[in-house]
């Protein structure tokens, strides 16, 4: 077996490093055959060879018997130290996470005296990786006959399978841990390996599948792809619903939604503040959430959309409901009020998760205060005008007013009762 890595050797009798700093290297092992004895025997002997900088030739270790320490307490993070006791030399190792450990197991099963798959490699004609060969980081695969029969580079970074009539996708391409950009645009997935969570991606583009089929959103759960991900193309989906999980996305820079059913936007889209670029264009909505107004948007694509009229009948009625008298809100909820009025911090397990998640989702009311256990009157749709105060640039078909949604937090707000009084000026 043989990887690409960098390798700076460390004599640990003089404490001097032999390579003043990391080289790009190609480590090897196998086993070298002796030659026959008396009686035809041949016996093999597990060898390690490092090549680095000029060498042709490499420098060869013993294995069996001759290793002083492995430490792999950072193999995750792609490093390792292998130490020999003759000659009594460390090699600091830092290469791709999981050829490495591929190599780790390797060299243990080696040292057991198992006649591994990957030690069959005559390490006395063992020669350097060229360095032309260097690991491939991209791949574009544009029609199902480019699809890699042998499997995907493990060192990708940037992944394209377009087109292709996918109904799957695999879980190797969930287990490549180098990739930050993946595109399976143009297929025809219904639903995506949970699998997929674990990958810190920054870009993932899903658009022209069939993912509003069965609405399984489980792959937004995980926890490494909601803190990484920045740009995410769900258009051309049949989507009928938002992605509930995807409010949590609190890194999101460009959300692209055009092109599905989507009716509504949830009030929990104001947790979005990173949020600098919203696509919905032709999709069936008819109106926005009022917390449209708390996001910092650069670009909003509203066009192609079924935004209705004013709700003359709900501000009629509104303009008619009679005063209530004050009643006191419960204890949990005036405190989860007061975090968010003031921005206290929430460290994880300072506050039970669902007060978090609350305080985080919750919509607010025109007054700003926080509202949940919402009844249907304290839901107001279409009557008022989004300002768009903090919208930089906004496209619509300006044939329809757009009209928001609201909610109020109790019959006593001051934002309900300067509502009731617009209206009833204009519905005496």
């Amino acid at each position: 077996m043989k990887i690409l890595c960098e390798v700076q050797v460390l004599n640990r009798t003089t404490q001097a490093n032999r390579t003043p700093r990391p080289v790009k290297s190609t480590l090897a092992i196998g086993y070298k055959q002796s030659a026959s004895d008396a009686n035809g025997n041949t016996k093999k002997e597990l060898e390690m060879v490092l090549f680095g900088g000029q060498s042709k030739t490499g420098t060869r270790y013993k294995v069996r018997d001759n290793i002083h320490a492995v430490h792999t307490k950072f193999v995750l993070d792609g490093k390792a130290t292998i130490g020999f006791r003759q000659p009594a030399e460390n090699l600091l190792i830092k290469c791709d996470p999981i050829q490495l450990k591929g190599f780790l197991q390797t060299l243990k099963l080696g040292m057991e005296g198992k006649d591994a798959f990957n030690l069959r490699l005559n390490i006395a004609a063992a020669t350097a990786i060229p360095q032309k060969a260097q690991p491939q980081l991209r791949m574009v695969v544009s029609k199902r006959s480019e699809y890699p029969i042998k499997g995907f580079p493990r060192t990708l970074k940037s992944l394209s399978i377009n087109n292709s009539q996918l109904v799957k996708l695999s879980f190797e391409i969930c287990s490549l841990r180098n990739l930050t950009k993946l595109d399976v645009s143009g297929n025809k997935l219904t639903k995506i390996p949970a699998e997929l969570g674990r990958l810190a991606l920054t870009s993932l583009h899903l658009s022209s599948n069939c993912l509003g089929e069965i609405n399984d959103w489980c792959w937004m759960r995980g926890s490494k792809l909601r803190q990484s991900l920045g740009e995410l193309d769900l258009s051309g989906n049949g989507l009928t619903q938002f992605p509930p999980p995807l409010v949590k996305f609190e890194r999101l820079v460009s959300l692209n939604l055009n092109h599905n059913k989507l009716s509504r936007l949830p009030f929990a889209i104001r947790r979005l503040q990173a949020l600098r670029n919203l696509h919905v264009c032709s999709n069936k909505l008819e109106s926005l959430p009022s917390a449209i107004e708390e996001l910092h948007i650069d670009l909003l694509d509203l066009w192609g959309n079924s935004f209705r009229d004013f709700n003359a009948e709900a501000a009629q009625q509104l303009a008619l409901q009679p005063v209530t008298a004050k009643s006191p809100q419960p204890l949990w909820l005036q405190t989860a009020r007061a975090v968010a009025n003031y921005k206290l911090p929430l460290p994880a397990g300072s506050i039970p998760a669902v007060l978090i998640e609350l305080i985080c989702e919750a919509p607010k009311c025109l007054c700003g205060q926080l509202c949940y256990a919402l009844r249907q009157e304290d839901l107001l749709q279409r009557v008022v005008q989004p300002k768009f105060t903090n919208i930089k640039n906004l496209t619509y078909s300006r044939e329809h007013q757009i009209y928001a949604d609201l909610v109020i937090c109790s019959p006593s707000c001051s934002a309900l009762h300067q509502l009731k009084t617009l209206f009833t000026l204009l519905y005496p």
